[in-house]
């Protein structure tokens, strides 16, 4: 047993995988959550090699299997189905998992002892004295530890406390989520099939249990508000002559499943590690759902942490650990980034000489997505 007590400060799929990994790596923690109930809002996600590869170290790889979907393509589209770009992502020797973010969360709380997890905690500040941090909560609260972790997201508190108030980076682009239990007729078993338009794109997967998520997203200005006729039918409007698949899923979804969100990230900067305190997951490098990447970087970071945490004290684990995870997550970040720009054509031309670069660049297109999940923490 390691005898450094660790406070993470946010319970959300970066937080409960970190607390499992301390668990299993046999470390004194606590995470401090401020909702009232450990559960992920959110629609479905892709769980890549890289990622997969975490849940095996964790040993819940079987689960996930389980209560998601396996995916073998990886397949972009013009927005009216001709096919552009078609990825095999079912030749590593781990698979690709299409699953609910609940799901996820759950598999990773659910092995970790309840009594971990102290729920409608609101983070506030820490002060640090000579080797030992204490967190102050809006409760009244505070805890006092060798370590603290900040994995309470894209908002951090933490990362407030450590850096300083550093704004945000809205990249022009609202999202839209949704679930439905409606399978198209038009869809591919296995596949998650992107669209591409002019300033706009949709995607959809499966998931498990039968339910069916897609995405997507539009040029927009920043807090831009809901349509007068609502999420549903404005969708509706905007995809009503895209693939046929598109408009029929939007129908089959209620408006309560829609959820709605505008896109951020933050330029990748050092440090975000400071003696014995440290940032994890969108807390330490946001970035576009582009690449499919923030859940799965989160992933690798709580495993590289905890392998960080077994072999020293926790300011040099956490130097090590910013290390280890900056230059790849700096990537990830530039990657995403400059995938959304793809997005942002509107000009019919610029977009059929998008679409045409894609096809004749598939081949370099489908070795650098298998380079990025060919990566092992």
């Amino acid at each position: 047993m390691h005898a450094a007590k660790i406070i993470i400060i946010g319970g959300g799929i970066g937080g409960a995988a970190t607390a499992l990994a301390l668990h299993r790596a046999g470390f004194d923690f606590t995470v401090y959550e401020r909702s009232q109930q450990l559960r992920e809002v959110g629609a479905g996600i892709a769980l890549w090699a890289n990622a997969t590869h975490i849940l095996q170290n964790l040993g819940l790889l079987n689960n996930a299997m389980q209560v998601g979907c396996l995916t073998t393509n990886y397949q972009f589209n013009s927005q009216h189905g001709k096919e552009l770009v078609n990825i095999a992502v079912d030749n590593f020797e781990l698979p690709v998992i299409g699953i609910h973010r609940a799901e996820l969360h759950q598999l990773l709380w659910q092995n970790v002892p309840r009594e971990k997890f102290i729920l409608g905690e609101t983070f506030e500040r820490f002060e640090r004295s000579e080797s030992e941090v204490c967190a102050y909560f809006k409760s009244g609260l505070s805890v006092t530890g060798d370590a603290l972790i900040g994995a309470d997201g894209l908002r951090s508190r933490v990362r407030t406390s450590l850096l300083g108030d550093q704004p945000l980076t809205y990249r022009n682009f609202k999202t839209w989520r949704g679930l439905t239990d409606y399978i198209p007729s038009r869809y591919r078993p296995g596949y998650i099939q992107e669209f591409l338009g002019r300033g706009k794109g949709f995607g959809f997967m499966m998931l498990g249990k039968g339910k069916m998520y897609w995405y997507a997203a539009a040029y927009a200005p920043e807090a831009q508000p809901d349509a007068a006729i609502g999420r549903k039918q404005e969708l509706e409007r905007m995809y009503q002559d895209w693939f046929p698949s598109i408009p029929e899923l939007i129908a089959a979804t209620e408006e309560a499943n829609i959820l709605t969100t505008d896109l951020y990230d933050r330029p990748p900067i050092q440090p975000w590690s400071q003696q014995n305190i440290t940032l994890l997951g969108d807390a330490a490098h946001p970035m576009l759902p582009t690449m499919g990447q923030g859940a799965c970087t989160a992933l690798e970071d709580a495993y590289v942490i905890a392998k960080c945490l077994q072999a020293s004290d926790p300011i040099t684990a956490f130097q090590n650990y910013e290390s280890l995870r900056f230059e790849r997550t700096k990537a990830i970040v530039v990657q995403s980034l400059r995938s959304s720009k793809m997005g942002e054509l509107t000009h019919p031309l610029a977009v059929g000489f998008r679409n045409t670069f894609m096809k004749v660049m598939s081949s370099a297109i489908s070795n650098s997505f298998q380079s990025l999940h060919a990566y092992r923490a």
